[in-house]
């Protein structure tokens, strides 16, 4: 007889059982599901507990002892789903975020990253790409130098998503600068801000697609708006724009390209006798650790690209799974295994691009505006 202090499990409540039911190994996928939480954020659970809410922890926890999944370091799996995710980027240091993304991503479904770092010239890495393609599961691009063109008519024959930039022909999954820009002008105008300057970086599709937004928005509030620049993006280039923008026209709200430039503009301000925010105020894009380091911290509009980095992989995968190319052939299904959020912008104009929100985290770089 079994006491009540140790009651037996029945064979259907046991980690074999619970196999059996199931019909299979209890899969990392299984535990997310049960849980209630993305697979990324079962990984993240294992392979990174402390970036993971307590609460979340705990639920994920008590799942996968409940079903009786097994944790393993790596898990390969054999056959159509087992390979390699190719991802090229400029720089692995800036692009850091997006790789955590989409590693955890892969992670959760037996799949592994190669970084691709090419600080070469675009015919170089368009050359490249198209080499590595031919071994990989697919190919993440998150850099602005391939061709493309020639990017187009590879993502006809492999899976293939772009990252933070649109490319024409190929699926692509970009920040959504509006959504972040309009807390950013509402944050000014009830600090009775009446005019914005924006502080413009090198050009690229993210310099372009800022000021858009910015100069779009400002109008539409009734905000004076306009732009100098571009500068380099360091801290000398910030540097000489904070240079630029003092004397009798100095505005006093701006909105720089990056978390460098708005670096370089604090230490010219500092060095100027110019205080942020009791004299200008300053908000920057990207939110990178720099942001919260600096004096004053920075508020910032974050560009979401640990997200980036994993719908990028979730969009490879489905592609793989259905033998679809494009984002323009998903269906109402293909998206909803995306696990995209409400708020998700996806352009009647570019049904291959997805747009993800941008926000706004306030600091203490914003204050009243002088009189």
């Amino acid at each position: 007889m079994t006491s009540p202090e140790s009651p037996m499990e029945s064979p259907a409540e046991s980690p074999v059982g619970r196999r059996a039911t199931l019909g299979r190994e209890v899969r990392l996928v299984d535990v997310a599901a049960d849980a209630g939480v993305a697979p990324s954020t079962v990984s993240r659970a294992f392979r990174n507990p402390d970036r993971v809410n307590p609460a979340t922890l705990a639920v994920i926890r008590e799942s996968a002892e409940r079903l009786g999944y097994v944790h393993r370091p790596y898990r390969r799996r054999i056959g159509k789903t087992a390979g390699v995710i190719s991802l090229v980027v400029k720089d692995t240091a800036a692009s850091s975020s997006l790789l955590r993304g989409a590693q955890d991503e892969a992670y959760a479904s037996g799949l592994a990253i190669s970084v691709i770092e090419s600080n070469r010239t675009g015919q170089w890495e368009t050359s490249f790409t198209e080499e590595i393609s031919e071994t990989s599961k697919g190919v993440l691009i998150a850099s602005d130098r391939v061709d493309s063109p020639r990017l187009a008519k590879l993502a006809r024959r492999v899976p293939l998503v772009a990252l933070n930039r649109p490319v024409h022909g190929v699926s692509s999954v970009v920040p959504y600068a509006f959504s972040g820009v309009h807390q950013a002008l509402a944050l000014l105008m009830s600090n009775r801000h009446a005019e914005v300057v924006y502080v413009s970086g090198p050009d690229s599709w993210a310099d372009r697609s800022r000021w858009y937004a910015v100069e779009s928005v400002a109008k539409s509030r009734g905000m004076a708006v306009r732009r100098v620049g571009p500068f380099e993006s360091s801290a000398e280039g910030g540097g000489q724009a904070a240079r630029m923008l003092q004397g009798p026209s100095c505005p006093s709200a701006v909105i720089a390209y990056n978390d460098v430039i708005a670096a370089g503009m604090i230490a010219q301000f500092a060095r100027d006798g110019v205080n942020v925010p009791g004299d200008v105020s300053l908000i920057t894009f990207d939110d990178s650790p720099l942001a919260s380091m600096m004096m004053p911290p920075l508020t910032s509009i974050v560009i979401p690209r640990e997200r980036i980095g994993a719908i990028g992989v979730r969009t490879l995968l489905r592609m793989n799974s259905m033998g679809l190319y494009s984002l323009s052939s998903f269906g109402v299904d293909d998206l909803a295994a995306l696990h995209l959020d409400a708020s998700t912008v996806r352009s009647f104009e570019d049904p291959d691009m997805l747009a993800l929100p941008t926000s706004l985290i306030i600091r203490e770089s914003v204050g009243p505006a002088r009189r």
